[in-house]
């Protein structure tokens, strides 16, 4: 069952393709959509599922279809590197001398889970942001700055601005942006307590791993990272829809010891304010969206 609000579609039920296409059917998109969907690593809960995905893609028969991401050390097989300094190799300006295994890390990923499949299916490509910014195809900063302060937005992380590739600044103004994301839920960590659409940005960083320097200092920084990729993309993108879904799996107590993937919950809230989406999709699962610093002080 599924009940529409001006700006935001809850289907609590989600089940089957029909259900969430008809979700989708409440809102309409631009030619080229561009789909960030939400890939850590492989393990179950921690990536958007094939099926979830093809659901996504089926609704858009004649649209350009665009998925963005970037790379991390998690994805695709164990990240092993002999006699090299670990943190040297994941990051931006190091891990770009392991571009190769990245590469082939991220080519096993797409096949062992069933991703490629589904993107060669319906013909969407593929544009890992972490290739575009060692590839230096990037837009300048100074243009993205200029964009968002136009908006009014103040930016804390300007790093930020360095980080938007040509190809979709290029196409931005006949695009919807779509964050396709895995609700899971960090207790042990206030400063983020959960991930969902508006967090979902955060893999957008081209930072192979994105601890340092954003989550340093006991996480302490990482709302106000969120908030501007956010401000950011949102300035960029005239046009945009946010997706939680915890239709097949959801991941509680995330990064902890005792992490669980609970299944089969039919979760789906899609919207174009993810504010108003996650603020729900929280609601859902228990969690007062007033206590994720992230979703307050925008």
């Amino acid at each position: 069952m599924c009940v529409i609000f001006l700006i935001l579609s809850l289907c609590m039920h989600c089940s089957t393709k029909t259900d969430f296409q008809q979700t989708l059917s409440n809102f309409s998109f631009q030619e080229n959509v561009i789909i960030k969907p939400n890939w850590v690593s492989n393990e179950p809960g921690e990536f958007s599922e094939p099926v979830i995905l093809d659901w996504l893609l089926s609704a858009f028969p004649s649209h350009n279809k665009i998925i963005i991401e970037s790379y991390t050390p998690w994805r695709g097989f164990d990240f092993k590197v002999d006699d090299l300094d670990k943190s040297e190799v994941t990051s931006l300006e190091g891990g770009k001398n392991h571009w190769e295994l990245y590469k082939k890390q991220d080519e096993q990923f797409l096949s062992s889970t069933g991703i490629e499949a589904v993107l060669k299916k319906h013909n969407a490509s593929y544009l890992n942001i972490t290739n575009e910014v060692w590839q230096e195809e990037c837009v300048d900063p100074q243009i993205i700055k200029r964009l968002v302060e136009k908006d009014c937005h103040h930016i804390k992380w300007e790093q930020l601005f360095s980080y938007i590739p040509k190809k979709l600044f290029e196409i931005r103004e006949n695009s919807t942006l779509i964050s396709l994301s895995k609700i899971k839920i960090e207790e042990s960590i206030p400063e983020i307590l959960v991930s969902m659409s508006m967090k979902n940005l955060f893999g957008l960083i081209p930072h192979p791993s994105r601890w340092v320097p954003f989550h340093e200092n006991g996480h302490a920084d990482v709302a106000n990272v969120i908030k501007d990729l956010y401000k950011i993309y949102s300035s960029i993108f005239d046009d945009s829809v946010w997706i939680a879904e915890g239709i097949l799996t959801m991941v509680k107590h995330y990064c902890e010891p005792t992490q669980e993937i609970v299944r089969d919950q039919g979760l789906l809230f899609v919207g174009k304010n993810a504010i108003k989406v996650d603020s729900m999709a929280c609601e859902a699962v228990g969690i007062d969206p007033k206590q994720v610093p992230h979703l307050v002080g925008i």
